[in-house]
């Protein structure tokens, strides 16, 4: 089923599509980002605070992309057919054709989406240096992220970000994922 969206690119044989709902999200998450980037660090320049606002939202879209392509990888291995994945105002959404014909095939693409999520969260926070000392940034996250460069707190976000993704999704709550 094609879900509309413009067509980006094509990965593995999937077409990846944008929504337009999708650019709404992305001007939100990246408003919301300039403010808090702003707040942590008033030193910084307006244009670098605004382009380290919009790398960071698309990098999260990335991950995004890539969770749902676990989720895509993962069926296709199983000779399940994958059309596109689609990105939209509340994450993305793999077309998947059907579902597993076993109860272990299906929880092993459920789970896999926020297990790489997860994965990606923690290889960032060790990439900022931060992962081996968690404390620094759950107890003082402002005054933390007030002392790092711009690369670094792209990174301690977006690791932040991934893992809590990763958690969220594997909450049998919020079925929107493996829950």
């Amino acid at each position: 089923m094609n879900r509309g969206g413009i067509r980006i690119t094509r990965i593995f044989g999937i077409t990846i599509r944008v929504d337009w709902s999708w650019l709404i999200i992305l001007a939100l998450v990246t408003w919301n980002l300039s403010r808090v980037f702003g707040q942590v660090r008033p030193d910084r320049s307006p244009t670098s605070t605004w382009a380290l606002s919009l790398a960071a939202a698309l990098l999260f879209f990335l991950s995004v992309l890539i969770h749902e392509l676990a989720h895509s990888l993962v069926a296709r291995s199983r000779g399940i057919r994958v059309e596109d994945i689609t990105l939209f105002i509340f994450g993305g959404v793999s077309d998947i054709e059907e579902q597993p014909d076993t109860p272990g095939g299906e929880f092993l693409m459920a789970v896999l989406g926020p297990v790489t999520s997860f994965v990606i969260g923690v290889i960032l926070l060790f990439l900022a240096g931060v992962a081996g000392n968690p404390g620094a940034v759950l107890g003082d996250p402002e005054g933390t992220l007030a002392q790092l460069k711009p690369l670094t707190t792209l990174l301690v976000w977006l690791g932040s970000i991934n893992v809590v993704l990763g958690v969220f999704n594997m909450i049998p709550v919020f079925p929107l994922d493996a829950g």
